[in-house]
């Protein structure tokens, strides 16, 4: 789903015509005409991207996230198993709550991961998630060693 930017176009365009006519006595007359044209445009668009940030923050404001968490998206296969390296025999629902023992490090195994940007990452479905203290945030990527299932926000657009 793209949500980004605004655009704008411009064109242009030619024709012509022509026609002849005669008339009789005074003033009364018959005649006809023919014509053609063409014409031709080109247009650009772009945009910012501020419209998809604004939706994605929008969305995450919509569900409670409880204090010193941070609330952020993750992505699984179909069925709810990690779609990006994690436990496959983990499905996610909604109110689970998951819990590893570490080492926290962002980009590694052994640390449950979410984003900011989930169109970043692989996954037919999409979650919003709570992420539980002690956290790590690089950019838009978040990583913790327990991860609360918030919201099953169903097949992902991205």
């Amino acid at each position: 789903m793209e949500l980004t930017g605004y655009g704008y176009g411009d064109g242009d365009g030619s024709g012509s015509g022509d026609g002849y006519g005669s008339g009789y006595g005074y003033g009364d007359g018959y005649g006809y005409g023919y014509g053609y044209g063409y014409g031709y445009g080109s247009g650009s668009g772009s945009g910012s991207g501020d419209e998809k940030k604004t939706y994605l923050e929008f969305l995450l404001a919509q569900y409670p996230i409880a204090a010193g968490c941070v609330a952020a998206f993750w992505r699984s296969t179909a069925d709810g198993a990690p779609a990006n390296g994690g436990d496959e025999k983990f499905k996610a629902s909604a109110g689970q709550v998951q819990e590893v023992p570490g080492p926290l490090c962002l980009c590694e195994r052994g640390t449950l991961h979410a984003t900011l940007n989930p169109a970043e990452w692989r996954g037919d479905r999409w979650w919003v998630v709570e992420l539980q203290p002690p956290w790590q945030q690089n950019g838009s990527k978040f990583g913790a060693l327990r991860r609360r299932i918030v919201a099953d926000l169903g097949k992902c657009p991205f």
